[in-house]
């Protein structure tokens, strides 16, 4: 293309270069260009995820999270199977929805899933021994002799549980080595005395009676951190 009038050529080559980033780049000629780019910028590069976690570091990460702790119940042929969790949430009121996490190699799971149904009982500090037995890995752990059945027709719950919801599995969801259970709670029974009991004993959600038996007088719950049970302390602004 002709330059504009009055303009001299090579006047307009240094204005260019002057203006141009790469005015001074020289390429060696195995320098290969794609798309523009050369072969060594960070955009040309293959783009890769973070480095992998140190799995034990992981694990000693999440120590430091304390929980509660709660058994999930599963009835097969009449007894009741349980195994201990502290991996387990609500995520919804509406409608009352919890989620679990078990291990694939959980002794429970396979009968969770196959029966769709589940009891989550939430421990106090007195269940220590039992949430022993049921972290316990192996085979399922039958649990006949720590349960109670507060109405003839209602689910089986672990003996002086602070709160007992019995659930549906609504849906599954598949991470890693574990299985999410997400579950909808039918019915919610609390301990009389326990922190969610607010009128001396409570059924909800359709099952009758007057709730969950009471055992100590201030029932307080079973806590988890670093690998070991502990118990609640007081609050820490003096509240009751």
């Amino acid at each position: 293309m002709p330059a504009p009038a009055g303009l001299v050529l090579d006047e307009v080559v240094p204005r260019l270069a002057r203006v141009s980033d790469y005015s001074d780049l020289v390429l060696p000629p195995d320098v290969v260009l794609v798309g523009g780019l050369v072969e060594s910028d960070p955009d040309f590069a293959e783009q890769r995820g973070p480095a992998e976690v140190d799995p034990e570091h992981f694990k000693q990460a999440m120590r430091s999270l304390p929980t509660g702790v709660a058994m999930v119940t599963v009835e097969v042929g009449g007894r009741l199977w349980g195994l201990t969790i502290n991996s387990c949430c609500s995520i919804s009121t509406r409608p009352p929805t919890v989620l679990v996490s078990l291990a694939h190699s959980a002794s429970c799971r396979g009968a969770l899933l196959g029966t769709r149904r589940f009891g989550l009982s939430i421990l106090a500090e007195e269940h220590r021994e039992l949430a022993r037995l049921g972290a316990v890995p192996g085979g399922p752990k039958f649990l006949d002799v720590f349960c109670e059945r507060p109405d003839s027709s209602g689910p089986a719950t672990i003996a002086g549980a602070l709160a007992h919801l019995d659930c549906a599995v609504e849906r599954t969801f598949e991470v890693g080595d574990h299985t999410l259970v997400v579950g909808l709670v039918r019915s919610a029974l609390v301990r009389r005395g326990a922190p969610g009991d607010e009128g001396g004993g409570a059924a909800v959600g359709g099952v009758g009676g007057e709730g969950l038996g009471s055992g100590a007088s201030t029932p307080r719950p079973l806590l988890y951190f670093d690998r070991a049970f502990h118990r609640l302390g007081g609050p820490l602004d003096g509240g009751s």
